[in-house]
């Protein structure tokens, strides 16, 4: 870059310069060996591009656009969802869960009135003797002396 115009010689050989640039370019190419020079290089590659066949696409990517032509829109598969085919059975799957809230909600009065049996000393023990069958079915164990084996197995192991 040996002088300050030459960067102004991309743009005067693309014309791309205003009046007044131009000028000044013009002006200055017949006094400056190393612009001319420069000046001359940009229009024989300017000219070996011209004559230079285009890039041609590769399959994939004429494929790849292709597809995303065929691609339906957003409001396209939109107005597919709007369709009664898929409204119907969405809107009674819909009903059909608000009924099954609606009729499986509890009534706060059963739980006062599960409370009421629970202070009742009989209730009680059948309730943490239930727990203690779960506990059986998670353990796997079949018959309930089995359990009775295993909480006092630490006695068991005592014994000579």
């Amino acid at each position: 870059m040996s002088c300050p115009l030459e960067q102004e010689l991309t743009a005067y050989v693309d014309d791309a310069l205003d009046e007044v640039a131009r000028r000044k370019v013009e002006a200055h190419l017949p006094g400056c060996a190393a612009c001319s020079g420069t000046l001359a290089l940009l229009r024989r590659t300017n000219a070996l591009w011209a004559n230079a066949p285009a890039p041609r696409p590769s399959p994939a990517l004429r494929a790849r656009v292709l597809a995303e032509i065929d691609r339906p829109t957003f409001l396209q598969r939109l107005r597919g969802l709007l369709r009664p085919v898929v409204l119907v059975p969405a809107g009674a799957l819909a009903a059909g869960v608000i009924a099954s809230v609606v009729v499986t909600r509890s009534d706060p009065g059963d739980e006062a009135l599960a409370l009421e049996s629970l202070q009742d000393p009989a209730q009680l023990e059948l309730a943490l003797n239930l727990d203690e069958l779960d506990d059986l079915e998670v353990l796997g164990l079949e018959n309930p002396d089995d359990l009775e084996v295993i909480t006092h197995l630490d006695e068991l192991e005592a014994m000579p």
